[in-house]
C-alpha cells in the first residue's frame, strides 16, 4: 500500500477561531481510519477540511503529494467522496436518480450519463441492498433508508478516499453491521475515514484510530494503542477497564460506574 493522504500541522475552524489545532497524520491507500472523541472535539470539522469544504487556517492537506487547494472541484470530487451526518433529500428525485448524481464528476461539460454510469449506479444500489427502493422518491424514505442512499451515492463517485460522518447513526443494529462490513470490504478499492461515537464498534472494525479532544489529537494508531485507560480518561473523563476480545485480541472497554 502507498501513501494517499498527508496532513501537516493543520489548523482550521470558523470565524478565525481554530477548532482543529496542529493535527498531523498520514494514511495509506486501503486503510480504514476511525475518528473518535467526545462531542465538540472537532471530528466533523476535520472531515470538512479533508474534503476541501473548509480551508485550512494554516498547515496543509495533500492527496498523493498535491495540495487539495491546487485541485479543481471536479478533480477533488473524483478523489474524495463525503457523506455528512445530516443530508437533506432532494425533492423530485428517485433513489436511483439521487445515486446517479454521484457520477457527475465524470460527465463532460455538456454531456450526460452513459451506460457505464448506469452500471456503476446499479453496483452501488446492489452493494447497499436498496434495489427495492430504487424507484421511490427520496423524500419518502426513512432516515436510515436515506443514509444508505447517501452512502450509495458516494460509492458511485468511485473515490480514492471515502469520508463518512457518523455513517451508522441512523441505522438499526442489523444495518449498522452490514454497513461496517461493507466499509471494511471497500478497503480493497479506496481509503475509508469515518467518525464514530461508539468506541467498541470503532475498535472492532477500524484497524487504525484517531482520538481527538478539544481539537487536538491525543492518540493515533492501532485500537489497542489508542483505547487505553489513560486515553479514555483524558478524552471522556470516564474511568474504564480496557480488555481485549478473547478471539480478535482487539481492545474493548467496560465502563466502571
Amino acid at each position: 500500500m502507498t501513501g494517499i493522504l498527508e496532513v501537516k500541522n493543520l489548523f482550521c475552524g470558523y470565524d478565525g477561531k481554530p477548532v482543529i489545532k496542529d493535527v498531523s497524520f498520514d494514511i495509506k491507500f486501503g486503510d480504514f481510519l476511525g475518528i473518535v472523541g467526545p462531542n465538540g472535539c472537532g471530528k466533523t470539522t476535520l472531515l470538512r477540511a479533508l474534503c476541501g469544504l473548509l480551508p485550512p487556517q494554516s498547515g496543509e492537506i495533500r492527496i498523493k503529494n498535491r495540495k487539495i487547494s491546487e485541485l479543481s472541484r471536479m478533480e477533488l470530487a473524483r478523489r474524495i467522496a463525503y457523506v455528512p451526518q445530516l443530508m437533506e433529500p432532494v425533492v423530485g428525485f428517485t433513489v436511483e436518480e439521487m445515486i446517479l448524481i454521484g457520477r457527475t464528476p465524470y460527465f463532460d461539460r455538456f454531456g450526460f450519463e452513459g451506460s457505464a454510469d448506469h452500471e456503476i449506479t446499479k453496483w452501488a444500489i446492489d452493494e447497499l441492498k436498496i434495489f427495492k427502493l430504487k424507484h421511490l422518491p427520496v423524500n419518502q424514505l426513512s432516515g436510515g433508508e436515506f443514509q444508505r442512499v447517501a452512502i450509495a451515492r458516494a460509492l458511485a463517485q468511485q473515490p480514492k478516499i471515502l469520508l463518512l460522518d457518523e455513517p451508522i447513526s441512523h441505522l438499526d443494529l442489523r444495518f449498522q453491521v452490514k454497513i461496517l462490513r461493507l466499509l471494511a470490504k471497500l478497503r480493497r478499492t479506496c481509503t475509508v475515514i469515518a467518525t464514530f461515537h461508539d468506541l467498541s464498534i470503532a475498535s472492532k472494525f477500524c484497524p487504525k484510530l484517531m482520538l481527538l479532544k478539544g481539537g487536538e489529537m491525543l492518540s493515533y494508531g492501532a485500537p489497542d494503542e489508542v483505547l487505553n485507560q489513560e486515553n479514555i480518561w483524558k478524552a471522556f473523563r470516564v474511568k474504564a477497564t480496557v480488555r481485549r476480545h478473547p478471539k480478535t485480541k482487539r481492545a474493548r472497554y467496560v465502563v466502571i460506574p
